[in-house]
């Protein structure tokens, strides 16, 4: 199995072949260009991670939730959008992405998002605890490889719709319209 940092090589490596200035100023220019941006790097990666001999199940669904997080990360980073990343809320309990901070979904949490992304069926246990912190369900947008059944909003690595009712390439896009719809002022650079 490639490890985490192999797995940032990779992407890096898909991000410049396709220019890091150019995504940053298409995508600053117009944020809709993110899901196409997002499915050339996904495509590229994913074909290089899947060449790993021996992968089981298992660690290529690992290895693709590790390229999730880290594409994620770059895309809201290159979008100037408001977050806060891997957030320890308890000594058992971390937050990958919170739009746009944890003050917000502290003191108003209908608008802000819990961005959760599912490694394992394990990870499935911590939907009910992230509820604690996120009431509204809708709010708690999760990343999954593997289709299940939940009321929170889930983003599927698969195109095939038939299988998730939102795509990974349409989350920056999304995240956008949710940070206007609730009125969303922090401070966004423009690059």
């Amino acid at each position: 199995m490639l490890s985490s940092e192999e797995i940032k090589d990779i992407l890096y490596s898909a991000i410049e072949s396709i220019g890091n200035n150019r995504i940053r100023c298409d995508i600053t220019s117009n944020i809709d260009l993110s899901r196409k941006y997002i499915d050339l790097i996904m495509d590229e990666c994913v074909t290089k991670i899947n060449l790993e001999p021996n992968a089981s199940d298992n660690d290529e669904t690992i290895a693709a939730c590790s390229l999730c997080e880290a594409l994620l990360h770059f895309m809201l980073t290159v979008c100037s959008l408001p977050s806060e990343r891997k957030i320890q809320v308890k000594d058992n309990l971390s937050i990958d992405v919170v739009v746009p901070n944890m003050t917000s979904l502290n003191r108003t949490p209908d608008k802000s998002i819990i961005i959760e992304i599912m490694k394992n069926k394990a990870d499935l246990n911590r939907i009910a605890e992230l509820q604690l912190l996120q009431p509204n369900h809708k709010n708690i947008w999760l990343i999954s490889v593997t289709p299940f059944s939940t009321r929170c909003r889930i983003y599927g690595l698969s195109h095939e719709r038939q299988l998730f009712d939102n795509i990974f390439s349409n989350i920056i896009t999304d995240i956008n319209n949710f940070l206007k719809a609730t009125g969303d002022k922090s401070l966004r650079l423009i690059h």
